[in-house]
C-alpha cells in the first residue's frame, strides 16, 4: 500500500489538509505523497516505529523542515511556504519531548515566553490555567527550569505552548520516558482541557498509551501512511497493536530500503 493511495479524511469542517506533502533529505525521500485531513477539535494520532517518517511529517506541517512538494492548507489558509513563527501566530504549536526549556529561567518566565504574542491580561489567565493543570509548576513558578525533573520538564514545555492559545497541537512523542503517573497526568490534561478546542496530530509509537484519547489514527512506515482506522478499532489497545504489528509487516516487506525519521 502506498502513501499516495491512503487519506485520513476529516469528519467535517475546515481544519488542517495535506495534499501530496514529500519531504527530501538529500536523496532520501522522508516522507512519500502522504494525503491527510484533520477536522476542527479532531485527534488523529500516528503510529510508527522509530525512522517511520511520523516526526518528518510534523515538523513539515510546523515549517520546521522544508517541502520537497505538496500542499499544507490551516483553516483554508495556504502555510506551506510560510515561515514557524508566522504558523504560530496562526495557532499551530509543534511539542517535541526533546523541546528544550532556558534552564537559567524560572518556570514563570518560561510559561510566558510562549505567551508573548498576547498581552499581559492573557498571559496571566493563560499562566493561572497552566498552573491549574499542572500544579507542580506552580508550587516552583519562581525557580529555575533547571531543577525540573524530566516530567516536570514535559509538563512545562506543555504548558508553555497552552500559554499560546493553539488551534492546531503537534505533539511529537510527548509521553517518551516518562513515568507512568505523569503520562496519565499529560493525557487527562489533552482529554479534558485540548481535545474539542483544538486540533491534534499526535505522534507516538505507544500504541497502548493513546487509545483513550483519539478519534482516528494512521500507521506510518519508511514515510509513507500504509494504514488508517477509527476509534472502534482503536477502542481495544491490544487489537490495534496486533493491527499495528500485522501493517508494520506488511509494509516493511513491501518497502525495504526506504526510510523516514
Amino acid at each position: 500500500m502506498r502513501g499516495d493511495e491512503m487519506t485520513v479524511q476529516a469528519a467535517g469542517g475546515v481544519g488542517l489538509k495535506v495534499k501530496n506533502l514529500s519531504v527530501m533529505f538529500g536523496q532520501v525521500r522522508a516522507v512519500r505523497s502522504v494525503a491527510m485531513s484533520v477536522g476542527p477539535g479532531e485527534i488523529v494520532a500516528i503510529f510508527g516505529a522509530n525512522g517511520s517518517g511520523k516526526t518528518t511529517f510534523l515538523k513539515a506541517i510546523a515549517g520546521l523542515v522544508p517541502v520537497s512538494s505538496g500542499r499544507i492548507t490551516w483553516r483554508g489558509e495556504d502555510i506551506t511556504a510560510m515561515p514557524p513563527h508566522e504558523r504560530v501566530a496562526r495557532g499551530v504549536h509543534y511539542v517535541s519531548e526533546r523541546a528544550r526549556v532556558a534552564l537559567r529561567m524560572t518556570v514563570r518566565e518560561n510559561l510566558d515566553v510562549g505567551g508573548y504574542l498576547r498581552t499581559s491580561g492573557q498571559r496571566k489567565t493563560s499562566r493561572d490555567r497552566v498552573y491549574g493543570l499542572f500544579p507542580v509548576l506552580s508550587e516552583k513558578s519562581a525557580a529555575p527550569a533547571g531543577i525540573l525533573s524530566g516530567g516536570e520538564r514535559q509538563m512545562l514545555v506543555i504548558g508553555r505552548a497552552l500559554m499560546g492559545n493553539p488551534s492546531l497541537f503537534l505533539f511529537d512523542e510527548p509521553f517518551l520516558g516518562l513515568a507512568h503517573e505523569i503520562r496519565d497526568r499529560i493525557l487527562s490534561v489533552i482529554e479534558g482541557e485540548i481535545k474539542g478546542k483544538a486540533t491534534i496530530l499526535l505522534a507516538e509509537h505507544d500504541v497502548e498509551a493513546v487509545c483513550r484519547v483519539l478519534d482516528r489514527y494512521c500507521i506510518f512506515l519508511n514515510g509513507e501512511m500504509i494504514h488508517q482506522g477509527g476509534r472502534s478499532e482503536a477502542a481495544d489497545g491490544g487489537r490495534l497493536r496486533a493491527v499495528f504489528r500485522k501493517f508494520y509487516q506488511i509494509g516493511r516487506n513491501e518497502n525495504a530500503g526506504g526510510g523516514g525519521t
